[in-house]
């Protein structure tokens, strides 16, 4: 298992994912994230354009716009 977070960003500003998630693949974090936005008021009224997510140690694996998860629900 990877520990994987998937902070949430702005421009320059983030919203940390301080805890994070322990999980096996990238897989894995993209069902997450779907899960996350799977409410459309959720997509909408969100402030934040993209996900960044890093490993443990911080290294950047993957951004993934909002937009994108947010129109593969629909």
């Amino acid at each position: 298992m990877t520990h994987f977070h998937m902070h949430l960003r702005m421009g320059a500003e983030i919203r940390p994912d301080i805890d994070g998630m322990d999980l096996p693949d990238m897989d894995a974090v993209f069902a997450v994230i779907r899960l996350a936005a799977s409410d459309a008021e959720k997509c909408s009224a969100m402030s934040y354009d993209r996900y960044e997510v890093t490993d443990e140690g911080g290294r950047l694996l993957a951004i993934i716009p909002l937009t994108k998860v947010c129109s593969a629900l629909h």
